[in-house]
This record gives structure tokens, sequence and C-alpha cells, in this order.
């Protein structure tokens, strides 16, 4: 795997994760579901920039991904996608004022050292 391979995956990922991040935030602006009819709700949805910008990340992030598929195995490159729950867990904290506790941690571990086995060499 090139560091261009690697880059590229790590963009994806980082974009996808930095997606569920502005839907998150602007889930917090929008107003309450109940309040709005399907059509109401759709029209507010996709008339929201942080939404829309979401759905950029989304789709930049899987060109990124298809192009990184080119030269990193699949079953090398999926379990990589693990990183985001990482990228979400101190966004979430950062951002959100989430709390995460050690189980957080232990997992974020655990998710590293997973992805280390599955894609490092030696």
């Amino acid at each position: 795997m090139s560091g261009r391979d690697l880059a590229l995956l790590f963009s994806s990922i980082v974009l996808g994760a930095s997606g569920q991040l502005m839907f998150k935030a602007a889930s917090r602006k929008l107003p309450p579901f109940s309040e709005l009819g399907l059509l109401k709700l759709l029209q507010t949805m996709f008339s929201t920039p942080l939404i829309l910008a979401g759905f950029a990340c989304f789709f930049i992030s899987a060109l990124l991904w298809i192009i990184a598929l080119k030269n990193i195995p699949l079953s090398v490159a999926y379990p990589m996608v693990a990183l985001s729950y990482v990228i979400i867990f101190a966004g979430s904290a950062t951002l959100f004022a989430e709390p995460l506790g050690w189980r957080h941690g232990i997992g974020a571990l655990l998710i590293v050292c997973g992805i280390w086995l599955i894609a490092g060499k030696g």
C-alpha cells in the first residue's frame, strides 16, 4: 500500500466521519419532527446547509474510496473504516460535549489495535 493509497483511504474515512458530525450538528437545530409533515421535513432537511455539506462529504468520500480500492484489498481497507468510530468519539466529545467514559477509550484502543493487526506488515 503506497502513501498515496493510504492518504486516499484516510481522507475518505475522515470525510465520512465529518459528514456524520455535520448531520448531528444540523439535527440539533431542526424543529421537532412531530411538528412537520413528511414534505416539510424533507424540504427543511434539504435546505439546511450542514445537511447538504454532510451529503457532499459522503459523496467525495465515496469517490475517494473507489479510487483507493483500486490498489488496496477490500479485506484491508474496510476494517480501517472503523477509524471513523474513533473520530466520532473525539468529535462528539469536542463539538457536542458528549461524555466519553473509560469504555470509549478501551474500545478506541481495541479498534486501533485491530486495524494495526489487519493492515500491519510483519
